[in-house]
């Protein structure tokens, strides 16, 4: 009988990932300002034209480390779009995603780009704008849009937004400043899973608040 070969990845595709796989390792080691496209041709061992092929630019291929980074904590747009389709009860989707964005954020590679930024933002802000649009910006709007939906209309975008940037507030605290100063240990699953629900409990209150308000107007 003939050896049925199995079905992998197109050869596209695997380059593709080899390719955001270099230029995430050369943008934490060297920096935004230091990485080239043929320093990640070179550690893809594709060609540059390659590398094109796939990334138009080098901000094109920054921002897609970045957000491949927030997709595999489950934080991209569509991942956080599924979780109100799943039944879900409002704290239970700040919960999952509160879990999420906890273990991102002391992701030890998260703190290594957040330090990058930091480093060239005075002289490069360009990096520090692209890293904002494809991480926190792209995150926060997609969990005011959760947010929003499940106000039912009794929440406008303004008000689902600022409850969204309030959450990632809440989950950051001193902690994420303590972590990039390399003073703060990572939080055990069960001290996580604690001050995920603390600052849930808070935002759900004000949602709470805001959409009975909203209630009390349209009832006038």
């Amino acid at each position: 009988m003939p050896t049925i070969k199995k079905q992998g990845r197109p050869k596209s595709e695997e380059k593709y990932h080899m390719i955001l796989h270099a230029a995430s390792r050369l943008f934490l080691k060297e920096g935004f300002a230091n990485t080239s496209m043929d320093t990640v041709a070179k550690a893809s061992g594709v060609s540059k034209q390659t590398v094109y092929s796939h990334f138009e630019s080098k901000d094109a291929l920054f921002k897609a480390a970045i957000t491949s980074k927030c997709r595999s904590y489950q934080l991209d747009t569509q991942q956080l779009i599924n979780a109100t389709s799943n039944a879900l009860s409002l704290f239970e989707c700040l919960q999952k995603v509160g879990h999420q964005f906890m273990r991102l954020l002391q992701d030890p590679d998260a703190i290594a780009i957040f330090r990058v930024i930091i480093a060239e933002a005075v002289n490069n802000p360009h990096v520090a704008t692209l890293f904002y649009q494809a991480g926190p910006e792209a995150s926060l709007e997609t969990l005011s849009d959760v947010i929003e939906t499940f106000g039912r209309g009794s929440l406008n975008h303004d008000l689902a937004h600022q409850l969204a940037c309030d959450y990632c507030s809440l989950l950051k605290g001193d902690y994420h400043t303590m972590m990039l100063c390399g003073i703060q240990s990572p939080l055990s699953n069960e001290e996580i899973q604690s001050h995920v629900a603390q600052a849930a409990e808070k935002i759900l209150l004000l949602f709470t608040h805001y959409t009975q308000q909203s209630g009390s107007r349209s009832s006038l």
